[in-house]
Protein backbone atom coordinates (compact mmCIF):
# COMPACT_ATOMS: atom_id res chain seq x y z
CA UNK A 1 0.00 0.00 0.00
CA UNK A 2 1.31 3.64 -0.68
CA UNK A 3 2.28 6.19 1.66
CA UNK A 4 3.90 9.59 0.28
CA UNK A 5 4.22 7.29 -3.18
CA UNK A 6 3.07 5.86 -6.02
CA UNK A 7 -0.39 4.15 -5.26
CA UNK A 8 0.12 0.21 -6.57
CA UNK A 9 -2.26 -1.40 -8.60
CA UNK A 10 -2.50 -5.10 -9.93
CA UNK A 11 -2.88 -6.12 -13.62
CA UNK A 12 -4.38 -9.47 -13.83
CA UNK A 13 -4.09 -11.37 -16.97
CA UNK A 14 -1.34 -8.68 -18.07
CA UNK A 15 -0.66 -9.75 -21.79
CA UNK A 16 2.08 -7.60 -23.12
CA UNK A 17 1.14 -4.58 -20.85
CA UNK A 18 -1.08 -2.21 -22.74
CA UNK A 19 -3.45 -1.54 -19.98
CA UNK A 20 -0.30 -1.67 -17.40
CA UNK A 21 1.33 1.27 -19.14
CA UNK A 22 -1.81 3.37 -19.53
CA UNK A 23 -1.99 2.78 -15.33
CA UNK A 24 1.46 4.25 -15.09
CA UNK A 25 1.25 6.97 -17.23
CA UNK A 26 -1.56 7.78 -14.63
CA UNK A 27 0.53 7.77 -11.99
CA UNK A 28 0.40 4.34 -10.58
CA UNK A 29 3.14 1.70 -9.92
CA UNK A 30 2.08 -1.13 -11.55
CA UNK A 31 2.75 -4.90 -10.60
CA UNK A 32 1.63 -7.49 -13.84
CA UNK A 33 0.82 -11.15 -13.25
CA UNK A 34 -0.18 -13.58 -16.46
CA UNK A 35 0.18 -17.25 -16.67
CA UNK A 36 2.63 -17.13 -19.83
CA UNK A 37 6.08 -15.51 -19.79
CA UNK A 38 5.83 -12.30 -21.12
CA UNK A 39 9.58 -11.13 -21.54
CA UNK A 40 9.05 -7.82 -22.75
CA UNK A 41 6.38 -6.57 -20.08
CA UNK A 42 7.81 -2.92 -18.95
CA UNK A 43 7.29 -3.45 -15.27
CA UNK A 44 7.25 -6.01 -12.66
CA UNK A 45 5.67 -9.24 -13.62
CA UNK A 46 5.00 -12.52 -11.72
CA UNK A 47 4.32 -15.71 -13.93
CA UNK A 48 1.86 -17.36 -12.00
CA UNK A 49 -2.45 -18.24 -11.98
CA UNK A 50 -4.23 -14.85 -11.55
CA UNK A 51 -6.59 -16.03 -8.73
CA UNK A 52 -3.87 -17.82 -7.01
CA UNK A 53 -2.00 -14.54 -7.12
CA UNK A 54 -4.69 -12.49 -5.90
CA UNK A 55 -5.91 -14.41 -2.80
CA UNK A 56 -2.52 -14.43 -2.05
CA UNK A 57 -1.27 -10.77 -2.48
CA UNK A 58 -4.45 -8.85 -3.41
CA UNK A 59 -4.32 -7.18 -0.04
CA UNK A 60 -0.92 -5.38 -0.54
CA UNK A 61 -2.82 -3.16 -3.77
CA UNK A 62 -4.60 -0.07 -3.51
CA UNK A 63 -6.17 -0.80 -7.03
CA UNK A 64 -6.83 -3.97 -9.52
CA UNK A 65 -7.24 -4.00 -13.08
CA UNK A 66 -8.36 -7.72 -14.94
CA UNK A 67 -8.60 -8.24 -18.84
CA UNK A 68 -9.69 -11.94 -18.70
CA UNK A 69 -9.01 -14.04 -22.29
CA UNK A 70 -12.21 -12.29 -24.76
CA UNK A 71 -12.08 -14.93 -27.42
CA UNK A 72 -14.95 -16.37 -26.14
CA UNK A 73 -16.82 -13.72 -26.89
CA UNK A 74 -15.13 -11.93 -29.65
CA UNK A 75 -14.72 -12.36 -33.26
CA UNK A 76 -12.15 -14.90 -32.69
CA UNK A 77 -14.99 -17.57 -32.09
CA UNK A 78 -17.23 -16.97 -34.84
CA UNK A 79 -13.33 -17.19 -37.38
CA UNK A 80 -12.80 -20.67 -35.05
CA UNK A 81 -15.70 -21.83 -34.40
CA UNK A 82 -14.37 -25.45 -32.91
CA UNK A 83 -11.93 -23.63 -30.97
CA UNK A 84 -12.17 -23.86 -27.43
CA UNK A 85 -11.27 -20.57 -25.48
CA UNK A 86 -11.23 -19.93 -21.50
CA UNK A 87 -14.20 -18.33 -20.46
CA UNK A 88 -13.21 -16.67 -17.00
CA UNK A 89 -15.12 -13.51 -17.21
CA UNK A 90 -17.54 -14.80 -15.03
CA UNK A 91 -15.32 -16.01 -12.02
CA UNK A 92 -13.31 -13.08 -12.35
CA UNK A 93 -16.30 -11.00 -11.52
CA UNK A 94 -17.66 -13.38 -8.83
CA UNK A 95 -14.13 -13.08 -6.80
CA UNK A 96 -13.82 -9.59 -7.74
CA UNK A 97 -17.16 -8.36 -6.50
CA UNK A 98 -16.24 -10.00 -2.60
CA UNK A 99 -13.28 -6.80 -2.89
CA UNK A 100 -13.55 -3.74 -1.54
CA UNK A 101 -10.41 -2.67 -3.64
CA UNK A 102 -11.34 -0.52 -6.40
CA UNK A 103 -11.10 -2.76 -9.14
CA UNK A 104 -11.45 -2.47 -12.93
CA UNK A 105 -12.70 -5.39 -15.48
CA UNK A 106 -12.19 -4.88 -19.33
CA UNK A 107 -13.86 -6.81 -22.39
CA UNK A 108 -15.21 -7.07 -25.44
CA UNK A 109 -18.67 -6.17 -26.88
CA UNK A 110 -21.00 -9.08 -26.32
CA UNK A 111 -19.23 -10.40 -23.01
CA UNK A 112 -21.65 -10.58 -19.75
CA UNK A 113 -19.82 -7.50 -18.63
CA UNK A 114 -22.07 -4.71 -16.81
CA UNK A 115 -20.15 -2.24 -18.61
CA UNK A 116 -20.21 1.43 -17.23
CA UNK A 117 -17.83 2.95 -19.94
CA UNK A 118 -17.62 2.24 -24.02
CA UNK A 119 -13.77 3.08 -25.12
CA UNK A 120 -13.03 2.60 -28.83
CA UNK A 121 -9.46 4.16 -30.59
CA UNK A 122 -10.56 6.89 -32.44
CA UNK A 123 -11.95 8.50 -29.43
CA UNK A 124 -8.42 9.15 -28.55
CA UNK A 125 -7.63 10.20 -32.27
CA UNK A 126 -6.09 6.68 -33.14
CA UNK A 127 -6.50 4.83 -36.59
CA UNK A 128 -7.83 1.66 -34.72
CA UNK A 129 -11.91 0.86 -33.62
CA UNK A 130 -10.83 -1.80 -30.85
CA UNK A 131 -14.39 -0.76 -28.51
CA UNK A 132 -14.04 -2.53 -25.32
CA UNK A 133 -16.46 -2.01 -21.98
CA UNK A 134 -14.98 -1.28 -18.48
CA UNK A 135 -16.62 -2.35 -15.29
CA UNK A 136 -15.94 -1.01 -11.79
CA UNK A 137 -16.98 -1.02 -8.26
CA UNK A 138 -16.42 2.35 -7.87
CA UNK A 139 -18.14 5.40 -9.64
CA UNK A 140 -16.74 5.78 -13.32
CA UNK A 141 -18.26 8.35 -15.44
CA UNK A 142 -20.18 7.09 -18.24
CA UNK A 143 -18.95 9.81 -20.74
CA UNK A 144 -16.47 9.12 -23.21
CA UNK A 145 -13.51 11.45 -23.90
CA UNK A 146 -14.96 11.67 -27.53
CA UNK A 147 -17.24 10.10 -30.34
CA UNK A 148 -16.08 7.29 -32.66
CA UNK A 149 -14.95 8.38 -36.11
CA UNK A 150 -14.79 5.28 -37.80
CA UNK A 151 -13.86 6.67 -41.04
CA UNK A 152 -10.32 6.14 -41.61
CA UNK A 153 -9.25 2.75 -39.64
CA UNK A 154 -5.95 1.23 -40.00
CA UNK A 155 -6.67 -1.96 -41.46
CA UNK A 156 -4.59 -5.41 -40.03
CA UNK A 157 -5.06 -7.10 -42.87
CA UNK A 158 -5.06 -4.68 -45.65
CA UNK A 159 -4.00 -5.87 -49.09
CA UNK A 160 -0.60 -5.21 -50.38
CA UNK A 161 1.42 -5.91 -47.19
CA UNK A 162 2.24 -8.35 -45.24
CA UNK A 163 0.66 -9.10 -42.23
CA UNK A 164 3.38 -9.23 -40.36
CA UNK A 165 3.84 -5.78 -41.26
CA UNK A 166 0.35 -4.17 -40.94
CA UNK A 167 0.63 -6.01 -37.24
CA UNK A 168 3.39 -4.00 -36.80
CA UNK A 169 1.75 -0.99 -37.93
CA UNK A 170 -1.90 -1.48 -35.62
CA UNK A 171 0.93 -2.19 -32.65
CA UNK A 172 2.16 1.07 -33.00
CA UNK A 173 -1.10 3.01 -33.68
CA UNK A 174 -1.95 1.38 -30.33
CA UNK A 175 0.68 3.02 -28.64
CA UNK A 176 2.19 -1.10 -27.96
CA UNK A 177 5.74 0.19 -29.56
CA UNK A 178 7.85 -2.50 -26.84
CA UNK A 179 6.66 -5.86 -27.96
CA UNK A 180 7.46 -7.69 -30.92
CA UNK A 181 4.46 -9.09 -33.25
CA UNK A 182 6.71 -12.09 -33.16
CA UNK A 183 9.35 -14.56 -31.67
CA UNK A 184 10.57 -16.62 -34.24
CA UNK A 185 7.72 -18.48 -35.28
CA UNK A 186 5.24 -17.68 -32.33
CA UNK A 187 3.26 -14.85 -32.69
CA UNK A 188 3.18 -12.59 -30.26
CA UNK A 189 0.23 -11.25 -28.46
CA UNK A 190 0.47 -7.68 -28.70
CA UNK A 191 -2.00 -7.07 -30.99
CA UNK A 192 -4.83 -8.51 -28.35
CA UNK A 193 -4.08 -6.07 -25.83
CA UNK A 194 -5.22 -2.76 -25.38
CA UNK A 195 -4.37 1.00 -26.38
CA UNK A 196 -2.63 2.58 -23.39
CA UNK A 197 -4.95 5.99 -24.07
CA UNK A 198 -7.87 3.64 -22.65
CA UNK A 199 -6.11 3.43 -19.01
CA UNK A 200 -5.00 6.36 -18.84
CA UNK A 201 -8.07 7.89 -19.28
CA UNK A 202 -9.70 5.73 -16.47
CA UNK A 203 -6.77 5.30 -14.46
CA UNK A 204 -6.41 9.11 -14.15
CA UNK A 205 -10.10 9.18 -12.29
CA UNK A 206 -9.20 6.07 -10.48
CA UNK A 207 -6.18 8.13 -9.15
CA UNK A 208 -8.57 10.36 -7.58
CA UNK A 209 -10.70 7.08 -5.50
CA UNK A 210 -7.68 5.95 -4.89
CA UNK A 211 -6.48 8.77 -3.26
CA UNK A 212 -9.79 9.87 -1.52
Amino acid sequence: MFNSGHPRLLDLFCGVGGAAMGYHRAGFEVVGVDHKPQPRFPFELHCDDAFAYLEKHGHEFDAIHASPPCQAYSVTKNAHPTEAYPDLLPITLHILSAIQTPWVVENVPGSPIKAALLLCGTMFGLRIKRHRYFQTNWPLPALAPASCNHSELLDMYSSGASRNGTERQYCDEMGITWAPVRYGNRRYAATQSIPPAYTEFIGRQLMRIVRA
